[in-house]
């Protein structure tokens, strides 16, 4: 039974696909991994349903239309159509369409993480309510089966945000045995530790603010008014105020109207680590670094026999950074260090006593763009 599984989908010789005569109109594409540990991409539903013919507990996955990744049983992947390739308009009840053509409210930026050779990672992007900047994540899944460090990027559909530069760390781990072959050992694979933030980049909204827009543009500013003509065509209306507008029959008229509600979370941040992008020179012992805003954080730098700065010790991780702090280096005679502070982001539903938050520590809301199940809290400061 295990040499057919892995004969249906891998050429053992060259761990290429082997060539399927499926339906060619059938456009679900899957994924899975082999007994051997190796993910084979682009499988049809007919070879899916081949595999699971033999092990009927086999995972799946699916990338759908909005690019969240779904790991299904074949009961699934053969409930799946065309509708499930295609993105879902964010807003609409039963029967809304589910390739949206119509402009869409703009709001932050995707977190897309690509490559790697693994699957099923997840992150929302924690925005500054002060500089509209990019300064941590919260993953939300880790992902598994990593060879290597993915990509991660930020997508902003109104192209408002830009300039952000991301580096992904990862943890290595022990392959579960859902994640290989019975006759397998144990692999060490990669998982998503942290993303730091290289550079924070500008722009990018926190919530939705009313635009409307999409395919990296602002089509609607929050203040304008738009018209939607019995064609389906749009356009925008000049300020209203004073003047006539001449709609046409079948012409629907749109004011400004406040922005959609989306699902927030409310988290609290701290220093987590340090992340050393240039050691510099000429460091000393005795050099010191401050924390700016503090917030009560506290590090002390390593430096090593060549005067580069070899670690960063957190003593006190402070609390309540709403934008990155600036990391100073005291030092007479060292340059060049370039010291970048990575986040550590606290949803406060996972702190089971909030009293360990000092009173009066700033919150920052978090839209939450993948799914994560938390209970939002009603307040953006800790009650004093």
């Amino acid at each position: 039974m295990e040499e057919q599984l892995r004969d249906l989908g891998v050429d053992r010789q060259n761990k290429k696909r082997k060539e399927f005569r499926g339906n060619s109109n059938d456009p679900i594409r899957l994924s899975f991994y082999d007994l051997d540990g190796v993910k084979v991409n682009d499988i049809t539903r007919k070879e899916a349903n081949s595999i699971a013919n033999i092990k009927s507990d086999q995972i799946f996955y699916f990338q759908d239309g909005n690019g969240y990744l779904r790991e299904l049983l074949i009961s699934d992947v053969n409930k799946l159509t065309i509708v499930d390739t295609l993105p879902s308009a964010p807003s609409g009840g039963s029967g809304a369409p589910n390739c949206p053509t119509d402009p869409q409210p703009l709001g932050p930026p995707r977190v897309q993480i690509f490559g790697g050779s693994g699957l099923g990672a997840m992150a929302n992007a924690v925005i500054s309510p002060v500089s509209s900047s990019v300064i941590g994540f919260d993953i939300i899944n880790s992902g598994f089966n990593y060879d290597t460090a993915p990509t991660a990027s930020l997508v902003d559909e109104g192209g408002v945000g830009s300039g952000s530069k991301l580096l992904v760390q990862m943890d290595p781990y022990q392959q579960t045995s859902t994640e290989r072959s019975s006759r397998e050992p144990k692999k060490t694979k990669l998982r998503i530790k942290n993303i730091v933030v290289l550079s924070p980049g500008n722009g990018y909204l926190s919530a939705p603010d009313g635009s409307l827009g999409g395919n990296g543009r602002i089509w609607k500013y929050p203040n304008e008014y738009y018209v939607k003509k019995a064609d389906g065509r749009y356009y925008i209306v000049p300020d209203p105020e004073g003047n006539t507008i001449n709609l046409q029959p079948g012409d629907i008229l749109f004011p400004p109207k406040p922005p959609p509600k989306p699902v927030t979370y409310p988290v609290v941040t701290q220093i987590d680590e340090i992340y050393i992008l240039d050691p510099g020179f000429g460091y000393e012992p005795g050099d010191t670094l401050e924390v700016v805003p503090n917030n009560g954080a506290i590090l002390e730098p390593v430096i090593n026999q060549r005067g580069e700065i070899a670690k960063i010790n957190v003593v006190n991780p402070g609390i309540g950074f709403i934008d990155l702090p600036k990391i100073i280096i005291n030092s007479p005679r060292g340059y060049n260090a370039k010291l970048i502070p990575v986040l550590k982001i606290i949803p406060i539903a996972d702190i089971p006593n909030l009293a360990v938050i000092p009173s009066g520590t700033q919150l920052i809301s978090v839209v939450d763009c993948v799914g994560k199940i938390t209970t939002p809290r009603p307040f953006f400061r800790v009650p004093q």
